[in-house]
């Protein structure tokens, strides 16, 4: 860190990663185009559901990408060399029509500290606010140890629903906690559309579609 930066205490750059990431560690659900961010906006419309979220527009691709892996949560997978995501997350950069990008980060597991990280974040680089919602400042619970027990998940029923002449299939389970739904999810890659698997828990539903993980 230089004289500069300790007299004004900004941070220093965030190091390489000690951990060797690969695409099986995305827990979130990554956007790289503009219809699936629409897809996005509208399914939460459906539901009446906006999670907090920072979207944020940038001149140049490579911005909104080092904006985004200053962030703890958003890594790079060794074996793709794409973007993922350690946490439940919305995330990802994306070119919009007019040539620009956008870049966002949303989810109801979106933390208010991670919220201001990357506003700062996407800040830093260029970005230009275009939108964002507050999450509400939640009192830290006493730590725990986290145990994920994916073997404690089981399937309960098979739904089937028919929405614009096309089936959606969804496999339901039940699991202890958020812990152990995601790491079942994670042991269960789904590659094909409209096909999605649901462990419902006391933390809420946690779900996988071929897109990502993410909390309903």
């Amino acid at each position: 860190m230089g004289v500069l930066d300790r007299i004004f205490g900004r941070k220093k750059e965030k190091k390489p990663p000690s951990k060797h990431y690969t695409e099986k560690d995305n827990m979130g659900m990554r956007q790289e185009t503009i219809s699936q961010v629409e897809a996005y906006w509208i399914s939460r419309g459906v539901h009446q559901k906006f999670d907090p979220f920072v979207l944020y527009v940038f001149d140049r691709e490579s911005d909104a990408r080092e904006a985004l892996l200053e962030l703890e949560c958003i890594q790079i997978a060794q074996d793709t060399g794409k973007l993922i995501c350690t946490e439940t997350l919305i995330f990802g950069h994306y070119r919009r029509d007019d040539g620009k990008y956008e870049a966002i980060v949303a989810g109801e597991d979106l933390t208010h500290e991670l919220w201001k990280d990357a506003k700062n974040s996407f800040g830093k680089h260029g970005g230009k606010r275009k939108n964002d919602k507050e999450p509400e400042v939640r009192t830290a619970p006493t730590p725990k140890a986290e145990v994920s027990t994916p073997g404690k998940v089981f399937f309960v029923r098979e739904d089937r629903t028919v929405r614009m002449g096309q089936v959606m299939l969804y496999r339901i389970h039940k699991g202890p906690d958020a812990a152990s739904a995601k790491a079942f999810l994670q042991e269960n890659p789904v590659t094909r559309p409209f096909y999605y698997i649901v462990v419902e828990t006391p933390e809420g539903n946690y779900v996988r579609d071929i897109e990502g993980i993410y909390k309903e």
